[in-house]
């Protein structure tokens, strides 16, 4: 803040730490030489501070540098900070949890491509996983209470969709070279249309 001295500023940051004045003489009346060389960092803190001035003045500093209003900034600014983390943290814990899903995921169709056995249980618990990092349930009870009966028409549509989708499915070249499949199916579709 303008005009305060480095002492005024050392004391508003260990009053915004300590979260009010008597705490704060107490601590700057009460550290003994012997704990600053047990904690270095106390020793730079009150070097820093220097002797501690009458209560009076500390006062008259907290009006004059407004260190309530201050002090309540960087409580906001610090919780924000925390949040910003604990977001990231829980995104970056979501992104590893859906990546070991993603793996897994591709393991498990190379396998099914290779013949070769991956157990229904790892399959099941990466799956739970993602669940969990993405709040859906992962138990059949709790994804019963979110179900409910197919309409008539959305079981028509999903035979449709079934239809449509078999000769992709069920062609090997949808787990080798799917790209190549597309291209295959399109070029029937367009043959067909000629005809």
């Amino acid at each position: 803040m303008p005009g305060e001295t480095e002492q005024q500023y050392w004391a508003w940051l260990l009053y915004s730490e300590l979260g009010s004045i008597d705490k704060l003489m107490k601590f700057w009346k009460g550290v003994r030489p012997d704990e600053t060389e047990m904690r270095p960092e106390l020793a730079g803190i009150i070097e820093k501070l220097g002797k501690p001035p009458a209560e009076s003045t500390i006062k008259r500093w907290s009006r004059k540098y407004q260190w309530v209003k201050r002090a309540d900034l960087k409580l906001a600014e610090d919780l924000e900070g925390l949040r910003e983390k604990t977001k990231k943290i829980a995104r970056e814990k979501k992104h590893k949890v859906l990546e070991i899903f993603e793996t897994i995921v591709n393991k498990v169709r190379k396998e099914l491509k290779d013949r070769e056995g991956l157990t229904i249980d790892e399959l099941k618990k990466v799956w739970e996983m993602a669940q969990v990092e993405l709040g859906k349930p992962t138990t059949r009870a709790t994804l019963e209470e979110e179900q409910r009966p197919l309409t008539p028409e959305e079981r028509e549509r999903g035979k449709l969709i079934d239809e449509a989708l078999k000769p992709i499915v069920t062609n090997p070249k949808f787990y080798t070279d799917p790209s190549s499949l597309l291209v295959e199916l399109k070029n029937k579709k367009l043959t067909k249309k000629k005809k």
